[in-house]
């Protein structure tokens, strides 16, 4: 008989239990935000309508818009390798450091052709210093000069670029259908970041 009743206690206390649980207020679920990359946005860059950041160790160039990625594309660099940066002419590195589009023409060779305004106040300290210790060569009784010339380009060896095997004197290159979109999206005056 107890074991009745303290049964029946039970299923009591059990729908009063379920009866309260009714009635409390439901725990307000929230989504979890969502998690972005910090390569997907660029909050220091929100202010620019249009802003390219190209990664070296990453072998990518990323068009943002406002902060916002909207195209990424596979890259390579100067065959003087992507471990150091550009340094003087001739040594087909690809630099680093913070550049604006200052030109854009098609190419004949790269469906088109995006100036950079290397070398910059940056850039020509670090020559100078290089000169100091030693770093940048001396052939036949000169230096070689700081470099120019360096761009964002499409390809002529488009096997390279699949690949992933850096062939130019220092250029970025992407692959002809990317260059051509690429074009779409930049203009002249389009700040570029190199990081290495």
């Amino acid at each position: 008989m107890r074991v009745a009743r303290v049964a029946a206690a039970v299923a009591v206390l059990g729908a009063l239990g379920g009866m309260v649980a009714a009635c409390a207020p439901a725990k307000k679920r929230v989504a979890p935000a969502p998690l972005i990359a910090d390569e997907d946005r660029l909050e220091w860059a929100r202010g620019e309508p249009t802003f390219v950041v190209i990664r070296k160790a990453c072998r990518t160039l990323d068009v943002y818009r406002y902060g916002q990625r909207i195209r990424s594309y596979p890259a390579v660099f100067g065959d003087g390798g992507i471990q150091e940066r550009k340094l003087y002419a001739g040594d087909h590195r690809t630099p680093s450091g913070l550049y604006m589009i200052i030109g854009e023409r098609p190419h004949e060779r790269w469906g088109y052709f995006f100036l950079l305004d290397y070398p910059n106040a940056q850039d020509a300290s670090r020559y100078r210093a290089g000169l100091a210790d030693g770093t940048v060569p001396i052939y036949g009784g000169g230096a070689p000069g700081l470099g120019s010339a360096v761009g964002i380009h499409g390809t002529d060896k488009p096997w390279l670029n699949r690949e992933r095997v850096d062939w130019t004197w220092g250029c970025i290159s992407l692959d002809n259908d990317a260059i051509a979109e690429f074009a779409s999206l930049v203009w002249v005056g389009t700040p570029v970041l190199i990081q290495d």
